[in-house]
């Protein structure tokens, strides 16, 4: 699990992050470098989160489940990345690489272990803090669309065609990495296994069907890139959860289809004078905050 969590960091978001012709190489190369000193520096992190806690220190014990864990950390990481892709030198995203992970172990405590909020698959420790905080730094930094010349927003077909592998990449490993930390109850990681694949199956689905709807039988690849993966964000808060079939794939339609018309947000938040580069909102933002109730209400009625 832990070498398919990797997976979709190095290879998932690093692929996803060509869409642009002009930063093929920027995305996947500081994608790179964020995997890297992410799992690194996740490490010690965790101790020093978990002395302002509980006061003292204690050693880290280094195993299969902090290395996973350093994973969902730096996927948080990556996703920011993707709100401000482009507009940072590599020094500012150091800073990012050394800050953002402490605040996200700080907000992880506080939403598990104070307010006992069960999150498997991160959807809102990883996935919507992720989104937020690079919105946030890119209001920090005063990035304006505008600032980003027309002809860096056009795409290829080779930078749309690497995208997509990063998308199917994210797709194939998903339910993997929903069930990462899951490994010592079998039974328990083969729902999350199968919810998570089935959210997302539909999710992909109805991408496709909206995409084509929206566009006169045409797809808009922005959309299938991001809204295909969909499902897997939104079931993750429940995916352990023994929720019926029909839920997870309904849970996971919706998710599609209301990622697909979130690329009218995209548009809003430019108008607003707010950058998304990757429109991470599309993927992580705007399924964490409008469906997760949804999916809340779905799950705790069985």
């Amino acid at each position: 699990m832990y070498m398919d969590a990797a997976a979709m960091c190095c290879l998932g978001f690093g692929f996803l992050y060509v869409f642009s012709k002009y930063y093929v190489w920027g995305g996947v190369g500081l994608n790179f470098f964020i995997c890297g000193f992410g799992f690194l520096w996740a490490l010690p992190l965790k101790a020093i989160v978990h002395a302002i806690f509980e006061g003292e220190f204690h050693k880290l014990q280094i195993n299969m489940t902090e290395l996973t864990t350093n994973c969902h950390i730096t996927a948080a990481v990556l996703i920011s990345f993707g709100a401000f892709y482009g507009f940072t030198s590599p020094s500012q995203l150091l800073l990012v690489c050394l800050l953002e992970p402490f605040f996200m172990l700080i907000n992880e405590h506080v939403v598990v272990k104070l307010l006992h909020v069960a999150d498997a698959g991160g959807s809102l420790i990883v996935h919507m803090f992720g989104a937020f905080f690079g919105i946030a730094i890119n209001i920090a930094l005063n990035i304006k669309p505008k600032k980003l010349p027309e002809e860096h927003r056009t795409t290829s077909y080779m930078s749309d065609f690497g995208a997509m592998i990063g998308s199917i990449v994210l797709w194939v490993f998903w339910p993997s990495f929903n069930g990462a930390l899951l490994y010592n109850d079998q039974t328990l990681q083969g729902r999350v296994l199968l919810n998570t694949y089935l959210a997302i199956c539909a999710s992909c689905a109805a991408a496709f069907a909206t995409s084509s709807l929206a566009h006169r039988g045409r797809f808009e690849m922005i959309e299938i890139q991001n809204a295909t993966l969909a499902g897997g964000v939104i079931i993750g808060m429940i995916c352990p959860f023994q929720i019926d079939p029909w839920v997870s794939v309904l849970i996971g339609g919706i998710g599609g289809v209301g990622s697909s018309f979130g690329y009218a947000i995209y548009i809003f938040l430019e108008r607003l004078g707010i950058t998304d580069s990757a429109a991470v909102q599309m993927l992580h933002g705007l399924p964490g905050l409008f469906w997760r109730y949804f999916c809340c209400v779905c799950g705790t009625r069985k």
